[in-house]
This record gives C-alpha cells, structure tokens and sequence, in this order.
C-alpha cells in the first residue's frame, strides 16, 4: 500500500523533490559532461530511500520543482542523466550479482570438499577404541566440515536478495517518467514510460 506522504496521479506514485537550482542534482566533483555527470548521493539516496516505502505494483514519476529558472540546464538534459545514471547502476548491479553467484559456487566446491575430507577423517578415528578423547575428535573434524559448508551456504541462500533488490530498484528508477516543474508552472515532462516489470 502506498504511503500517505506520496501523491498517486493517474495511476503513478509521485516522488517530489524540491530544489533551488539544478546542480543540486549532480556530484559537482564528477568532471564529467552533465548527461553522463554522476548524480548527488543526497538526491539519489532520496529518491531509493522513497522507492522503499511505495508500492512495486504501481509506476513511478519523479516531480522536480526547480526554484531557479534563469541559467539552469535544459530539462531533457536532467531527465537523460537520470535514466542513465540508473541504467549504469543496474548495471553496474548486475556484474556484482554475476560477481557474487560465481564466488558462491567456488565456496560451495570448497566446502564440499573440505566436509568430504572431514567426512573421511572422522570415518576413519572411529575405527580405533571408543575413548572419550577419539570421540570427541571425531564429533570436532565433523563440526568442522560442517562448518566450512556455512558460508557457500549463505551466499546462496540469503546474500544475493538485497543485490537483487537494488537491481529492481533501479530498474524502476531508470524507467520513471521525470517530470520538470518551476513552481506552479510545468516546464518539460519526459515521455511516459512503460510500466517496469517487478
């Protein structure tokens, strides 16, 4: 369910940022050209931060309300590095993801072979005399092999969801429609997009 601090409009959730001039939006140390200038942490940490609290079900429209109008940059200008600061992102994502599966199918092998080796050392101690310091070696090689399995185990499991998830976000992120206001007046409105698949 949609948040009450964000307005829904024609079937979009709005993402309000309010902003008294346009480099307010980019990293000003980034020497890059301002389409491919990184954005300011502080804008986009905003604008995930809100794609956390709104639903996944509905689109989004990012409304930037500009103070300033004289010497500011051209709104298409500000919608293109958006979406392609977001594209970057995901896929920068993307290669950590593929980064991160590969990683955990090397543990697994390793873990594997490490429970196997500790799997056979404990077969073999437990074919001397049942004393109480034989077994306990056996109990500990078997722990640990078992042990050695935790981390694969992790990675595979759990470790890749919140990749993933920023993987969606900015997916979202990239294909949000960027709408530019300066104050009550619309100046540009990117062209709609499609609704992103969750």
């Amino acid at each position: 369910m949609t948040s009450e601090r964000y307005k829904v409009e024609n079937g979009l959730q709005i993402i309000e940022i309010k902003i008294s001039e346009t480099d307010q939006l980019f990293d000003l140390r980034d020497p890059a050209p301002f389409r491919e200038k990184d954005l300011d942490e502080n804008f986009t940490r905003y604008l995930e931060g809100s794609l956390d609290e709104l639903s996944l079900r509905r689109p989004i429209k990012i409304q930037i309300y500009i103070e300033k109008t004289k010497g500011q940059l051209p709104p298409q200008i500000i919608k293109e590095a958006i979406h392609e600061y977001f594209e970057y992102q995901t896929m920068m994502k993307q290669a950590q993801l593929t980064k991160h599966m590969k990683m955990a199918q090397l543990f697994l092998v390793i873990g594997i072979s490490i429970l196997s080796i500790c799997l056979g050392i404990a077969h073999w101690i437990r074919s001397f005399d049942s004393e109480i310091i034989v077994t306990t070696l056996r109990e500990g090689v078997v722990i640990f092999g078992w042990v050695s399995m935790w981390k694969p185990i992790e990675l595979i499991l759990f470790d890749w969801y919140p990749i993933w998830d920023r993987i969606r976000a900015y997916r979202r992120l990239a294909k949000a429609e960027v709408e530019i206001l300066d104050n009550e007046n619309l100046i540009a409105t990117s062209l709609p997009s499609q609704a992103p698949r969750d």
